[in-house]
Parts: structure tokens; sequence; C-alpha cells
């Protein structure tokens, strides 16, 4: 099995002559290359049955680190399960256009931070209108900035039980099979994303175009077990931009790796440069202490407890 590590064993010294790296960029690099090696130390496991002695190497816990995604999924998960509440769940995605991809890359923080902000306004605008469901809903959203070939493409992953507490206390559940029309929702997170982003004082590439083109907001399946919900807490939450198992060649010129291409439904393969590869990976390294999972509404940390007892009663 091929690693990102080998990726940059063999070319992470040519991509430094041609592309400068942030410090936070230069960290991940180290800790990758250095996850469950003798330089992060080793711990030695010994079977008290039969004395088989084993070498367990550390593991870097940098949630860019591939090798390391896997268990805190699991582990994140499982200190989840308690907090899913019994509704039925929908999952929407918001993407940004491609045109404020640079932007992005300027200022990722911000942009990132935007987008968690209008996101979650625009849905409390939705459930709070009198012909809708009044009340406050409850969101665990994630950020995802990359797609299936490791090209920026930042969208957020929306987890919402079907319901709200009302202003006086009281659950009130979704009677539709969808939670909100995804054109009109897209109409007005348009609207709130370039506001969000001129608040910054931030310039808008091409912004007459982006107020006037149509942004994607997709729904996804609905969730109605809790155990399905789980699944996709997991999956969305926790992965990281590339599962090694899909790195199937690294040579001392190029990277070949498996995708889904989603025009079709099918499984391919893509070549790309050592260079290219690299690049495309540190698009998606995170500003330091960034949360790119966030609890809002009912989900929210702070009352999660005393409200899922609301719910649950």
């Amino acid at each position: 099995m091929h690693h990102v590590a080998d990726v940059l064993a063999q070319h992470l010294s040519h991509y430094k002559k041609v592309h400068a790296l942030t410090y936070q960029q230069q960290r991940v690099c180290q800790h990758i290359q250095d996850c469950r090696t003798v330089k992060l130390g080793a711990q030695q496991w010994q079977c008290d049955r039969c004395d088989h002695n084993k070498t367990v190497y550390c593991a870097c816990r940098d949630r860019h680190c591939p090798q390391c995604q896997g268990h805190v999924s699991d582990q994140w998960s499982e200190q989840q399960s308690k907090d899913v509440i019994n509704a039925p769940y929908f999952h929407l995605v918001f993407t940004l256009p491609h045109e404020l991809n640079g932007l992005a890359r300027q200022y990722p923080r911000e942009i990132y931070s935007c987008l968690f902000h209008a996101v979650w306004q625009t849905l409390s605008q939705f459930a709070q209108r009198k012909k809708q469901l009044q009340g406050t809903l409850g969101m665990t959203a994630v950020l995802h900035t990359w797609g299936q070939s490791l090209a920026q493409h930042i969208h957020l992953h929306c987890l919402i039980p079907g319901g709200v507490l009302t202003s006086s206390g009281e659950w009130r559940g979704v009677k539709k099979p969808y939670l909100f029309a995804v054109k009109a929702l897209a109409t007005v997170f348009r609207a709130k994303m370039l506001a969000a982003i001129r608040a910054h004082k931030l310039t808008i590439p091409q912004n007459e175009l982006l107020m006037t083109k149509s942004w994607c907001v997709h729904s996804k399946v609905n969730l109605t077990e809790a155990k399905t919900v789980l699944k996709y807490l997991g999956r969305y939450t926790r992965k990281g931009m590339l599962h090694e198992g899909r790195l199937k060649q690294v040579t001392k010129d190029d990277v070949t790796f498996s995708y889904k291409d989603y025009r079709d439904s099918k499984i391919k393969r893509m070549t790309l440069t050592g260079i290219e590869f690299i690049r495309r990976y540190l698009l998606h390294v995170l500003p330091s202490g960034f949360m790119r999972i966030r609890h809002y509404g009912f989900l929210a940390s702070a009352c999660r407890a005393k409200k899922r007892g609301i719910i649950s009663a």
C-alpha cells in the first residue's frame, strides 16, 4: 500500500523549488512524514500469554494525516452517538462557486467562516418563517474543501434533524419529505454569503457574475435510522481529503490515484505529476485552530444536553 508520506519523500524537495510553503503547510508535511516512525517515538507491547513483543510507533494525530483519520473518525462517531435524535435527518450541501476559490486561497479563515455564517443564517431564516416551522433548528455542519480529484471544491455538509424547538420549548417535526426548497435556499444563501464577504472588507472577484448566476444547494437522501445517521456523521465529519487506499502508484515522476467521477458514477484513475499532487493536497490544509466541524441551534454544545431531553421527552 502506498502512503502520502511516500509522495512527500519522493517529491517535496522538488515542490519547494517551485512553490513556497506556508508555516502551517510545512508543519503538516513534517507531521505526515514523521507519523508512525521512530522520530515520534514508539511503545513496546508484550503479550501476557506468549511474551510476544511488538513495537508500535506513535501517531502524529494531525487532522490532515491520512493515517490518523480512520481511528479518530470511529472515536468521534462513538462520542456523538448519544446526541443523535430520534427523528429523520436531512442532509444538505451548500457549495461555493469556483469563482471564489482564489479568494479562499488568499483568505481561507475569513471565507470559510463566512460560509458557516451564511449557511446557518440562511437556514435559520427559513425555519423562522410563518409558513415554515417557526422555531430553532439544530445543525451539524462539516467543511470540505476538496473534490474527488483533490481539486479545490469548497462545500459545507449539513446534517439537520427534521424539526425545530418552538419559542415555548416544544418540538415541532417536519411533515414534508424535504426540509426547504433548495432553489429558494440557494438564492438567499448567495445574498448572505456575498454580504458576509463584504463585511470582511474583501473585494469580491467577478461580483456581477456571482450576483446573477445560480448557486448550488443540493439535498441528499433523508436519513431515518440512528445507525445511518452515525455512519454519515463518521463519513463526512472526520474523513480526510484522500484515503490512502486510493493511491495506486507512486514513482519518481508521477502519482496515480483512483477517484469517483460523479458524472457517470464510475471509478477511474488519474495520474498527476508529484508536484501537482502535492499542490492539490496542500490546498486543503486548514488555518491553525480552525474548527471545520460546528454545531448550531439546539445541537450547540452549550445547550445540547438540556434541549435533547426536551426533544426526547
